[in-house]
């Protein structure tokens, strides 16, 4: 008595070959899409840092304030408007810098943050903060210093 095999004798249907080929080539897509958008998210959240940082100066040295330093050490700044004729300061908070007033409230003036000093150097304040993903900007303003 002859057995019959589970195989069958008709030839393989092409058509599954090229399903699966297209689903694979599918996934390829999704998978190197992926990729692509991490690593330009990652360089905008740098771009972003950097954009942050010049915003930052331009609210330091803005026409605005007029600012004068009155007092400054590594940790914080202590600044005069004659304009406003106010006291302002100017220290890192946890994340963030922030520009406070003598009395209650700030203003976040850069976030995300790690850390952040002042300097004094060649007439003008230095201003240097290491972001949270570990990219560092300095920068000099010309902002007088109020004797």
């Amino acid at each position: 008595m002859k057995l019959k095999s589970s195989t069958s004798n008709r030839p393989m249907k092409p058509g599954y070959l090229l399903i699966e080929g297209l689903v694979s080539v599918l996934i390829s897509v999704f998978a190197i899409w992926t990729i692509i958008v991490m690593i330009t998210y990652t360089r905008n959240s740098q771009n972003q840092n950097i954009i942050n940082f010049h915003s930052y100066l331009s609210l330091v040295e803005s026409d605005r304030f007029r600012f004068e330093i009155v007092k400054q050490n590594p940790v914080q700044c202590a600044l005069y408007s004659p304009v406003t004729k106010k006291r302002y300061r100017i220290e890192q908070y946890q994340d963030m810098i922030r520009l406070t007033g003598q009395y209650q409230g700030h203003v976040p003036a850069l976030t995300g943050i790690r850390q952040a000093r002042w300097s004094r150097d060649r007439g003008c304040l230095r201003t240097d903060v290491i972001f949270e993903n570990g990219q560092k900007c300095s920068a000099y303003s010309k902002i007088p210093f109020k004797n």
